[in-house]
């Protein structure tokens, strides 16, 4: 008999949702709107029709799909399958989604951490396919990320394991978005590279990236990268700091978890072999010299359908471990 499985990655714009079966393959796709400013319940029935929906257009039987996975923005529990108070998902305060979901649709539910949910598509069909430990970042206005350890998602007693854009890697130093001094988030983020970048122009240090900043633009991480590659001396410090600190985190996840892999994910990868031969470069400098095998670092390959195939997955071991 076939087994399927709903995967949900809940935005604060779109839900998109899938339906996969045991073996990770995609049976069917697709984005709805969220509409969190019509309020929880309205978010709720979306998350159930997209679950409907994607059970219809796969021509899969109901009673074939084993269980629903969605991924949520934080701050969520997956114990209490509960909804806290996402900052891009305002009036979500105390959503038992977990539970209304599983009413609504009667299959059972499971509710994950985005960001965990992405990491876990990577690790069942994507770059860490076939390993047991996996890191993964994911780099773009902010940072973030997921740990899996011997096959299972790190979540932590509180359930803040994987907040890997807080990783301390320089004690002391720039404040971080969370209030924070040196958060790896402050320094190799895309929002905190362009501040960066706009303050040393402040300061007076010449730049190509002052014509983006005397346009009234808003600098972009592009903006920094393609400068750096032009020979730019100023987008070459802010883009280098950047992947030495993911070095740093790198390295630190190393000691702390020793993935067999290291994967990186976000729009920031857009950069290519840019930022990854730098990060490897870093890292193979920063690294224990003792070790005779090192984690591989490379590029997240599911793209935007992380997220709804790793919920999907994380119903599908849920199913294996009876933890929903």
């Amino acid at each position: 008999m076939a087994a399927y499985f709903v995967g949900v990655d809940l935005g604060g714009t779109n839900i998109k949702a899938g339906l996969v079966d045991e073996q990770a393959n995609v049976k069917s796709k697709f984005s709805v709107p969220t509409e969190v400013e019509q309020g929880p319940d309205r978010v709720v029935r979306n998350i159930t029709a997209a679950a409907e929906r994607a059970i219809a257009e796969a021509g899969a039987n109901h009673k074939d799909v084993v269980g629903i996975g969605i991924g949520s923005p934080g701050p969520m529990s997956h114990r209490q399958g509960l909804v806290i108070n996402p900052g891009n998902l305002p009036g979500m305060k105390n959503v038992p989604l977990r539970d209304q979901v599983a009413k609504a649709t009667g299959i059972r539910t499971t509710l994950e951490n985005d960001a965990n949910a992405a990491a876990w598509g990577e690790f069942w069909a994507g770059a860490g396919k076939g390993v047991q430990d996996l890191v993964m970042f994911t780099l773009g206005t902010g940072v973030g990320g997921g740990v899996i350890s011997e096959g299972k998602l790190l979540r932590g007693y509180f359930e803040n394991g994987g907040e890997l854009g807080h990783i301390l890697v320089d004690p002391g130093g720039r404040r971080c978005s969370c209030g924070q001094p040196g958060c790896l988030e402050a320094y190799s983020s895309a929002y905190f590279m362009a501040r960066r970048a706009e303050e040393f122009i402040a300061e007076g240090r010449p730049s190509s990236l002052k014509a983006h900043v005397g346009l009234g633009e808003m600098l972009m991480a592009e903006h920094i990268v393609d400068a750096s590659k032009a020979g730019d001396a100023l987008a070459q410090q802010v883009w280098d700091e950047a992947c030495y600190y993911l070095a740093v985190a790198c390295v630190t996840m190393q000691h702390v978890v020793n993935p067999q892999r290291v994967v990186m994910a976000g729009g920031m990868i857009a950069a290519g072999d840019y930022l990854l031969d730098r990060i490897r470069r870093h890292f193979e400098e920063l690294t224990w010299k003792l070790l005779d095998d090192y984690p591989k670092i490379l590029f997240a390959t599911l793209g935007n359908d992380a997220g709804f195939i790793g919920a999907a997955g994380c119903a599908w071991q849920a199913d294996r471990t009876g933890d929903w």
